[in-house]
C-alpha cells in the first residue's frame, strides 16, 4: 500500500471513529480505533477521548499515557491526564451536561474533561477563549483533499479521452480491417496480408485494402502511426525491427495519404519486432491531433 493510501485509510478511520463516538456508539468506536493504534498519537488521542466520553477513565488515562510516550510535549494528553488525576483525587466534581461533539484532532479541554456523559469541572474562574493552532494533521488533510481533487480531474479527463477514442474507433470501422479502441490510440489490423513475400510495396489486394480503408480517414483530424511487420531472417536479429518492415510502413503511409487527402506529415512510420504480427502487413495506430 502506498504512503498516500495508508494516510487516507488512517484519516478515514479517525473520521469514522469520531462519528461513532458522536452518535454514542462508544463500543464500536473503541473496536475500530484500538487495533493498530500503537505508534499512532492521533489514533490514541481519539481513543482516549472515546474512553473518557464513555466513563472508562482508566482506559483513557492509559491511552493518553501512550500518546505522551510517543510525544512527550503533547499538551492535550497532559491536560487529559491531569483532569483524570484530579477526578481520582476527589478534587473535581461532576455535573450533568449535554454530550459534546468529538473531532478528529486533539482533545479540547476547557476547565474540565468529558467522562461518562458528564463534564468534570473545576472551580476556576472563566478563561479567555482558546484559539486552537493548526495541527500537522490539518496540512495532511489539505494535501489529501488536493490530491483527491487532482485524481478526480485526471479520472474525468481519462474517461473523456476514452470516450473520444471509442467514438473515433466507430467512425474508422470499415470492411477488411479490425478496429479497436485502446487507452492511448485506436488500433487498426488488416484482415489479410498486404504485401507479397519479400516485397516492400503493397500488392494489388493490399493496395485495394489500404485505399478502401483510407476513405474513413477523410475529414478526420488525426495522426497515424504506420507500423510495418516482417519475419526474422535466418542468421539475422530476431528483434529490433527491419529495413523491410520500415519500407512497408513507408509505402503504406504514401498510399493512405494519397487516398485520404491527409498530408503525408500526418503519418509516422515505424517497424515492429520481427514476427510480432503475421508478416507482410502493417498495423495502424490512430490518435486525435489534440490528444
Amino acid at each position: 500500500m502506498s504512503g498516500l493510501s495508508r494516510a487516507l485509510e488512517r484519516e478515514l478511520v479517525l473520521a469514522e471513529g469520531a462519528d461513532l463516538a458522536r452518535r454514542g456508539d462508544y463500543e464500536a468506536a473503541v473496536a475500530l480505533l484500538e487495533p493498530d493504534s500503537a505508534g499512532d498519537p492521533a489514533r490514541l488521542d481519539l481513543l482516549a477521548r472515546v474512553h473518557a466520553q464513555s466513563g472508562d477513565l482508566a482506559a483513557a488515562d492509559a491511552a493518553w499515557a501512550a500518546v505522551l510516550a510517543l510525544q512527550p510535549d503533547n499538551s492535550a494528553a497532559e491536560a487529559g491526564r491531569r483532569v483524570i488525576a484530579k477526578v481520582h483525587s476527589g478534587r473535581l466534581r461532576r455535573r450533568p451536561v449535554r454530550r459534546y461533539l468529538l473531532t478528529a484532532g486533539a482533545v479540547v479541554l476547557v476547565s474540565g474533561a468529558i467522562a461518562g456523559g458528564v463534564v468534570l469541572t473545576t472551580r476556576q474562574p472563566p478563561t479567555a477563549p482558546v484559539v486552537m493552532a493548526a495541527k500537522p494533521e490539518d496540512g495532511l488533510r489539505a494535501e489529501l483533499d488536493r490530491l483527491h481533487s487532482v485524481e478526480s480531474r485526471d479520472a474525468t479527463a481519462a474517461e473523456e479521452r476514452q470516450e473520444r477514442l471509442n467514438q473515433l474507433a466507430k467512425s474508422l470501422t470499415a470492411p477488411g480491417a479490425t478496429t479497436k479502441a485502446g487507452t492511448d490510440a485506436v488500433t487498426i489490423n488488416f484482415d489479410r496480408s498486404l504485401f507479397s513475400p519479400n516485397a516492400t510495396t503493397p500488392n494489388v489486394a493490399g493496395q485495394t485494402a489500404l485505399t478502401n480503408w483510407a476513405d474513413v480517414l477523410k475529414g478526420h483530424s488525426v495522426r497515424v502511426t504506420v507500423i510495418g511487420h516482417g519475419v526474422a531472417v535466418p542468421g539475422g536479429p530476431s528483434s529490433g525491427g527491419s529495413t523491410v518492415s520500415l519500407a512497408r510502413a513507408s509505402a503504406a503511409a504514401r498510399v493512405l495519404a494519397g487516398a485520404s487527402g491527409l498530408p503525408l506529415t500526418a503519418f509516422a512510420v515505424s517497424s515492429a519486432d520481427q514476427g510480432a504480427t503475421p508478416a507482410r502487413t502493417v498495423t495502424l495506430e490512430v490518435r486525435p491531433t489534440d490528444a
